[in-house]
């Protein structure tokens, strides 16, 4: 059963989601301090980040979708990657197989909490992973299709707000607080009134700005949960290169169990 369309601000055809979500990494953002905190989350930070995670983690549903990536790099053709990720975030699981190009076909990751392997089709075995993987060498990384647990890995602050586009945001600064996260600083654009990421940027322990990550639009399942169709992911170190993201076939129709697990994952590549 695929759930009813929600069209956002930014919804439409491909083309025009991505002139928009272009338009939307051009418009300056006047940002209103920055705090660090202490050893402890800020109280209000933390709600603010289990507020967005309880819409985006999808406990109570099955959700298999189809992600086509579109990455473009200067001076070279577009490169073009489909994926089919099955998600069961009740007990933080998801399974993910690589569709297109034939390059790619019959890879995939299967995630189990924070246990993560890619399964290699050529040589039939799985190498363990962690969230650092880019997804295909693209500017997305495995972690943004499971379940969200930013607490257990960050220290949250308040950081200001801000004018992101035409939303008001509010800004949470998360850092890390273990090794084996995606990336050491990150500030979330939360935009006031439903609490949803409109923007994410990604810094190194140094605080260079690595990546930024533009949530275009989301779809409704119901029940107060979300799961976005649109994303734009900008390198900010090799200028020019940035990803596409979007999300489409989806369904909440029940998964068999059988599908979360490694022996799934081989099967599809014979």
């Amino acid at each position: 059963m695929k759930p009813k369309q929600h069209t956002g601000n930014c919804s439409g055809h491909a083309a025009a989601a991505l002139a928009a979500a272009l338009a939307l990494a051009a418009f300056p953002v006047a940002a209103q301090g920055t705090a660090k905190g202490g050893a402890a989350s800020d109280p209000a930070a933390a709600a603010l980040v289990r507020g967005f995670e309880d819409k985006l983690n999808l406990e109570g549903l099955d959700v298999t979708n189809t992600f086509t990536f579109v990455q473009k790099k200067a001076a070279e053709t577009d490169r073009v990657l489909r994926v089919r990720i099955f998600r069961r975030d009740a007990v933080d699981a998801f399974t993910l197989i690589f569709q297109f190009p034939d390059s790619e076909k019959g890879k995939g990751y299967y995630r189990s909490k924070d246990d993560l392997f890619l399964y290699l089709p050529s040589t039939r075995e799985f190498v363990y992973r962690n969230r650092k993987d880019d997804v295909g060498s693209t500017d997305v990384r495995t972690d943004l299709f499971g379940k969200s647990r930013l607490l257990d890995q960050y220290r949250a602050t308040l950081a200001g707000q801000a004018r992101v586009s035409k939303w008001d945001c509010d800004i949470v600064r998360l850092d890390a607080l273990q090794l084996d996260v995606s990336f050491p600083v990150q500030k979330w654009y939360l935009r006031k009134g439903d609490g949803l990421p409109v923007k994410v940027e990604n810094f190194s322990a140094s605080e260079t700005l690595l990546r930024t990550s533009y949530y275009v639009d989301y779809q409704d399942l119901g029940k107060g949960k979300y799961i976005f169709t649109k994303l734009l992911s900008v390198d900010a170190l090799e200028k020019g290169q940035q990803t596409y993201l979007t999300n489409d076939a989806i369904s909440t129709s029940r998964i068999q169990d059988y599908v979360f697990s490694k022996a799934f994952l081989e099967e599809q590549s014979r």
